[in-house]
């Protein structure tokens, strides 16, 4: 019987997983939450199962602001708050307050910081509304976007915030190995200077709009910033969605495909640099989930460990070609790929980045491509000729339930 249940919701082109260990008194560990869609629809019922077997979320992790990982965990975590249904241990997020700073903190900002700060609060606000679907969310159902983010909500809420970290950043560089009760958790990323990044964005755009711009700890420093990086635009290059139609079916399509395309353009998006990708160990069963950090990162810390090998492995950044290098994929090894997005947004999962995943390990035993939803990437791969050259098998699902790998 499996001892480790692993549910990869529909999230549109999000993620959203919760990680089940055990038969009995389970240790769930709940990453992302998709948008407010996956939350009500989905992840919803199955918190509420939970709590009805007397068994909590033992760790949420939210990897880092965008919003098709975090839009849910906002409606989840405002209705756990005005009515707690469910138990929640601990929560990794970093905001505002875990960046590292250089500049000198007031004790209160002045009133012209405060104006400036609210004028972000409300154009992330105003951002969010607009791409949320009225046609199916009732208007009382938005008040989490009204002007309360991630770290306002957990705030409220009382939770345990970082404690494993004593309340600082969740930094690989700050704490590794995290040793749970019956589970392990090795970070691989972020580190110091992907978080100093951010925080040296962060604070040039505040200088944009005052010179010597004041930084203190008050809540609306947090709001602020979430509601900042909220609203910037992913990376604009569109990644390559090929349609069935314009792929020759041979054995040697990949070959060329991957050979054509030698030249590795990397991610270089401060927001998802800052991305929490961990390794989750429990019974011998290690689990590497790599939200939608850069490969630079991943593959430097994986080459350090000396146990290599994954159970399982969810591609990082919806399968994007620009997170995932041959250096990178040489280092994964696995027999299961997760790729969690429905298509809609940058064309992922980039077709080169898979063509490239199953020439570079054609050698390697059988492997699987775990898709949650049907997309034209998805549907070329399924092609009986290139899986039994390349060695893989195909799961696609529909995109109306959970898909659920058991180990």
């Amino acid at each position: 019987m499996s001892n480790i249940t692993v549910k990869m919701y529909p999230a549109k082109n999000g993620d959203c997983f919760l990680v089940s260990l055990g038969l009995e008194n389970k240790k769930h560990i709940l990453i992302d939450c998709g948008y407010m869609e996956t939350y009500r629809n989905f992840l919803k019922q199955d918190l509420i199962k939970i709590a009805n077997n007397g068994e909590a979320i033992d760790l949420m992790v939210i990897t880092h602001i965008d919003q098709d990982h975090i839009l849910g965990a906002l409606a989840f975590l405002e209705e756990n708050n005005e009515s707690p249904f469910i138990e929640i241990k601990e929560i990794w997020h970093n905001s505002y307050r875990h960046l590292q700073f250089e500049k000198e903190k007031v004790q209160k900002i002045t009133e012209e910081e405060l104006t400036i700060l609210n004028r972000e609060v409300i154009l992330g606000s105003s951002f969010l509304q607009q791409r949320i679907d009225h046609s199916r969310i009732r208007n009382e159902e938005i008040s989490a976007k009204q002007g309360s983010m991630l770290a306002a909500l957990i705030l409220e809420g009382g939770y345990s915030w970082n404690k494993s970290f004593d309340g600082k950043a969740v930094n690989c560089e700050n704490k590794n190995p995290i040793e749970k009760d019956q589970y392990i958790l090795t970070l691989l990323s972020p580190n110091t200077d992907k978080l100093k990044r951010l925080s040296t964005t962060w604070l040039r755009e505040l200088r944009k709009q005052k010179m010597n711009f004041l930084l203190s700890n008050e809540r609306i420093f947090d709001d602020a910033y979430e509601f900042y990086l909220i609203r910037q635009d992913e990376q604009k290059i569109v990644e390559s969605n090929i349609s069935s139609g314009t792929i020759k079916y041979n054995e040697k399509s990949i070959d060329n495909i991957v050979m054509q395309n030698s030249i590795e353009k990397i991610d270089n998006s401060v927001v998802n640099g800052s991305s929490i990708s961990f390794i989750i160990e429990y019974q011998s069963k290690r689990l590497l989930f790599l939200a939608d950090a850069h490969p630079d990162i991943i593959y430097d810390n994986i080459s350090k460990l000396e146990e290599k090998y994954f159970d399982l492995v969810k591609l990082p950044h919806h399968g994007s070609k620009r997170n995932i290098t041959r250096d990178l994929i040489e280092k994964l090894n696995t027999e299961v790929f997760l790729i969690s997005t429905n298509g809609d947004k940058h064309g992922h999962p980039d077709f080169d980045s898979l063509a490239s995943l199953l020439y570079y390990q054609s050698h390697r035993p059988q492997k699987t491509l775990v898709f949650n939803y049907e997309t034209n990437t998805s549907k070329i791969f399924d092609y009986a000729n290139w899986k039994e050259h390349y060695n893989y098998k195909v799961k696609i699902s529909d995109g109306t339930s959970a898909t659920i790998v058991k180990l």
